[in-house]
Order: structure tokens, then C-alpha cells, then sequence
């Protein structure tokens, strides 16, 4: 029988958790499913509400509910929750997101059966914050059609709880050799990327997930320069491996992050901040000299 492994990742989500795992537990999907829970060494009461939540699920559910015994951080946890999927597709959703239609995983099931010639597809997923100018807004407009790798990569365009993928992707090369240093900013559109490599990748318009946007969020603030310093990294990843087009794109996101940063840093009169984003302008020199010309 098919299985779908779901990839929970938590890390002091005690006030977010339930509704989490609530959101999981109510999908009606014809596969067994595997349900990975990889808790970051929580500090609050987030293990107790797991323990709750999971003490009774269908019958169709096998939970794995991991508990690190120190913070090994977000990433070294989200490779660790990948070496224990055996299922042959796999859906994630962070733990202070949640799954919002009990069909979700049929419908991108279905679809992923009926085409295999797509390595991932994933679906619109709406904005949840305390902000109403936020609230209930979509976190990207996703139309009925085939992304391009690049279009995921400038726009952001997919959020991580509304995918759906086949295993095969964690195998391949591409995730071997950009998912693998243990400090990457994010890892979700990495991982997107490399699913690219080995099928097509397909929106589904429909709203089936929710985005909660809070301080706390791996990729809350507005500026944080520690944060860019580690994009520059992960765009310059993706960039050699990818090449061509992509290569460009990660060149110019580098440069104007940096420059951005550098510029606000030396207003500040903080040069030994601002000076550590000097080599990622120096290694994009050909934008430096068509911004300098401008």
C-alpha cells in the first residue's frame, strides 16, 4: 500500500502544536501514513502536548515521535527527520503551521499518481498574524500549472506545509550536494529545487494550508544581518550547482543583500559588521560595476 511519511518539525511550539498535529490527524487519504515528529529539544511544554494529541490517532496513522536530548538547531533537524522517511511521497508542515482541508493529501496524492512525470506539487496557503493587514491574506497567488525552477526560486513562491513530493527526491544527487552544511538559513526551497531535477513541479490553486506569521518564526524580522550573511551562503550554493540562469539570479541576490547591508552598517558606524559583507561584494564584482555606472 502506498505510504506518505509527513515531516513535522517543532522547537517550543506548546501554544501551536496541537493544532499542528489536529490538522494532520483529520486527513481522510487512501495510503498509510507515517507521521515524523523531530522535537528540538523543546524547553516548554510541547513534548506533553504531543504525547496528548498522538495517545489516539486513525488507524491508518504509525507515529514517530523524536526528542533530541540537546538543541542541534533547525536544519541539522529537518536532515535528521529526512534519514528516517520510508515512504514513497512526503509531506511537511512546521509546527507552528497547520493543514486547514481534510482532503489535502488526497488531492495531491491523486495527482502525483496520475502524473509521473511530476516530482512535487504543492497549493495555495493563507497568512495567519496578529496583524489584520496580514491575516488571512495568501502567502503567494498559486495557479493551476507547471512552475518553473527558477520562478520558485525568485518568487518564494512555494511555502513548506503545502508540499507534497516523491521520496525519490531525497535521494538524489542534487539534495546530496546542496543540503548538507548544517548552517543553511532555510532548506525547504533547496530541497524544492532539487525535486526539479528529476520531474516537473505543479501548482494547485487550492487554499489547504495556514502560514502562522510570529516573532518567534525561523523567518520572522525585518533586518538581520547574521540571517543575510547565511542567505548569502545558501544562494551561493544553489548557485554553482544550478548554473546558467539561477547562477545570475543567486549573484544578483547576493550582491544587493550585501549592499543593502553594507550601506545601512556603514551609516551606523559599525565597520567590523559592515566589513563582513565586503567578500560577497567582492566576489560579485561585474554587479558592483553596473551599479556603479547606473
Amino acid at each position: 500500500m502506498t505510504k506518505i511519511s509527513i515531516i513535522v518539525l517543532t522547537y517550543n511550539h506548546a501554544v501551536f502544536i496541537r493544532e499542528n498535529l489536529e490538522g494532520i490527524l483529520m486527513q481522510k487519504v487512501d495510503a498509510q501514513v507515517e507521521l515524523i515528529i523531530c522535537d528540538d529539544h523543546s524547553t516548554d511544554n510541547t513534548a506533553v502536548v504531543v504525547n496528548d494529541v498522538i495517545s489516539l490517532v486513525p488507524e491508518n496513522f504509525e507515529v514517530k515521535f523524536f526528542q533530541h536530548d540537546k538543541n542541534i538547531g533547525a536544519t541539522p533537524n529537518f536532515y535528521f527527520s529526512m534519514e528516517q522517511v520510508t515512504g514513497d511521497f512526503v509531506a511537511f508542515c512546521e509546527g507552528d503551521d497547520y493543514w486547514t482541508d481534510p482532503e489535502k493529501l488526497q488531492i495531491q496524492l491523486n495527482f502525483l499518481r496520475s502524473n509521473p512525470d511530476y516530482s512535487l506539487c504543492f497549493h495555495t496557503a493563507i497568512n495567519i498574524s496578529d496583524d489584520p493587514e496580514i491575516n488571512e491574506t495568501l502567502f503567494s497567488k498559486v495557479e493551476e500549472r507547471e512552475y518553473s525552477a527558477i520562478e520558485i526560486y525568485k518568487h518564494w513562491v512555494i511555502h513548506t506545509a503545502t508540499v507534497m513530493m516523491r521520496s525519490e527526491v531525497l535521494k538524489s544527487e542534487a539534495k546530496k550536494i546542496t543540503l548538507r552544511e548544517p548552517d543553511l538559513q532555510y532548506f525547504d526551497t533547496v530541497l524544492f529545487l532539487a525535486a526539479s531535477n528529476i520531474g516537473k513541479l505543479h501548482g494547485i490553486s487550492r487554499k489547504m494550508s495556514a502560514y502562522r506569521r510570529h516573532e518567534a518564526g525561523l523567518s520572522a524580522g525585518k533586518i538581520n544581518f547574521k540571517r543575510d550573511l547565511r542567505h548569502n551562503k545558501l544562494d551561493q550554493i544553489i548557485g554553482k550547482y544550478y548554473g546558467g540562469e539561477i547562477k545570475k539570479l543567486s549573484n544578483w541576490q547576493i550582491f544587493s543583500r550585501s549592499n543593502l547591508n553594507f550601506n545601512i552598517l556603514v551609516k551606523e558606524n559599525r565597520i567590523f559588521a559592515a566589513l563582513k559583507f565586503l567578500p560577497w561584494l567582492l566576489r560579485n564584482r561585474i554587479f558592483i560595476y553596473n551599479w556603479m555606472k547606473k
